[in-house]
């Protein structure tokens, strides 16, 4: 299997940032909601200093990588992409990371993104959380149901 790139890694990424700022959307929505049955007149998003609202969404990108990776192996936007992350020591296995590996590549990969620009100058495709995690991307398309 070879390793995916920038231009793969970043359209996965465009999917993923979709999904969750549709899950940012809903839970703003339901909260607001439940504020509007307790509390009455106006619909309105509860407010949140900025502060919180940075920390709480870094949270769920992290929850979200990591839970993608530990159980499947990819996240939405990767199975889109035909993406998988694999550990490095065996990138013909197409198994999940468990969730230690999937936690660190998660956190590397949110506290410092551009690190996927590694991947440009890298002998073998790999970003920074890639390095870190002992991990690789690779190409793996969904198989098709027998």
């Amino acid at each position: 299997m070879s390793g995916a790139g920038l231009v793969s890694r970043s359209a996965a990424a465009l999917v993923d940032v979709a999904v969750v700022a549709a899950a940012t959307v809903v839970a703003g929505l339901v909260l607001s909601g439940i504020r509007y049955t307790v509390e009455g007149p106006p619909f309105e998003l509860p407010p949140v200093p900025g502060w919180a609202f940075g920390a709480g969404h870094s949270l769920l990108v992290v929850a979200y990588l990591t839970t993608g990776w530990a159980l499947t192996g990819r996240t939405p936007g990767q199975l889109v992409l035909g993406l998988r992350v694999v550990t490095r020591a065996d990138r013909s296995a197409a198994g999940p990371l468990g969730v230690g590996r999937a936690l660190v590549r998660a956190v590397v990969t949110v506290v410092f993104p551009i690190g996927v620009l590694w991947t440009l100058v890298s002998r073998d495709t790999r970003a920074v959380g890639d390095v870190v995690a002992r991990t690789a991307v690779v190409y793996d398309p969904p198989r098709e149901a027998a």
